[in-house]
């Protein structure tokens, strides 16, 4: 799918595609926060952060994995920053009760995989970051067009939010 096509299809499913991400990929492992969703398809498919984005021939069920994947350009989110306005990792930082500097995100073999990464041991920085738990979340070869297709009626207020603020960045 060309950037045009990629455009296009999120302008049309802009709000189905949010939803799947909270009830599908990060199900029992937190929550994206609507306007942060918003700001990430701006900086991934209209300034085009650190990234050409149009070379890519991304499959649209890869899509909402694949949108992790480049955050900030690197795919990669500091502790700091992950809370409520953002993504909020509630439920992974439940299950891994384990201090970490920042989460990587990158897709694997059909997973998206969350590692909670630590660049420091007792104020000091290391050498090489540490792994300290990964989250590996199963990529669903089709999830996206399925949930789509079985929720197209779906609307919200954020459905109106979404859908307005997308189509004007894109």
């Amino acid at each position: 799918m060309q950037l045009t096509e990629q455009k296009e299809f999120i302008k049309k499913n802009a709000y189905l595609i949010y939803e799947y991400i909270n009830s599908e990929v990060l199900k029992n492992v937190g929550t994206l926060n609507p306007n942060f969703y918003i700001k990430l398809i701006d900086d991934i498919f209209v300034k085009q952060i650190d990234i050409k984005i149009g070379e890519l021939n991304i499959n649209v069920n890869i899509l909402p994995y694949f949108i992790f994947t480049m955050l900030f350009g690197k795919g990669k989110m500091d502790y700091t920053s992950l809370r409520a306005e953002t993504i909020d990792l509630t439920e992974i930082n439940k299950e891994s009760k384990i201090y970490y500097n920042y989460a990587r995100f990158t897709l694997e073999d059909d997973f998206l995989c969350i590692d909670l990464m630590q660049t420091k041991i007792g104020g000091m920085p290391i050498e090489e970051d540490i792994v300290k738990f990964t989250k590996r979340i199963p990529v669903q070869n089709s999830g996206l067009e399925k949930f789509i297709s079985k929720n197209r009626n779906i609307s919200s207020e954020t459905f109106k939010k979404i859908k307005e603020d997308i189509d004007n960045i894109l």
